[in-house]
């Protein structure tokens, strides 16, 4: 499944790049991510729970930073993940995008912003793959916009 969000970062590119390689900064951003914690070189085993209407999931697994390029703004990472409880997993191929936004001259903003695109080629195998593409679509966008909010109050600033 091929999911692509947007948000905007209250920072400018190349500050808001250097937080999005800092997982371990980041990580309290992330809804429902429990643990996390080094595993070899741009590695991190991590525990997240994820809610879906009654239905809660603890995944244990692996993101690892696959590469970046701060000169094109763009970084990618795989996020590789099981669900034993219930019996399924989760494979992600994340790659993000960072694009500075210009500022509102005319309101007299001169807040700097950065548009995060985020791009996911995801498998959801076994009981997790069974909850239907519109499900996994809707919890994705929430927990998006969730991260988006979460990043705006780390850097102390109003969200966008």
């Amino acid at each position: 499944m091929k999911l692509e969000h947007r948000c905007l970062v209250p920072a400018g590119r190349d500050a808001a790049f250097d937080l999005v390689l800092d997982i371990p900064r980041i990580s309290p951003c992330i809804p429902g991510l429990k643990e996390i914690a080094p595993d070899g070189q741009d590695r991190y085993r991590a525990v997240m729970q994820v809610r879906v209407g009654p239905m809660s999931f603890n995944l244990t697994g692996v993101i690892q930073v696959l590469g970046h390029d701060r000169a094109k703004g763009e970084a990618r990472f795989l996020v590789d993940a099981q669900e034993r409880k219930v019996g399924g997993s989760v494979r992600a191929d994340v790659t993000v995008q960072l694009q500075p936004q210009s500022s509102d001259q005319a309101s007299g903003d001169d807040l700097e912003q950065t548009e995060l695109v985020i791009l996911t080629d995801a498998a959801f195998l076994g009981k997790l793959g069974e909850l239907g593409q519109p499900i996994i679509r809707r919890k994705a966008a929430a927990t998006v916009q969730e991260f988006a909010d979460n990043l705006a109050q780390l850097l102390g600033r109003p969200a966008s």
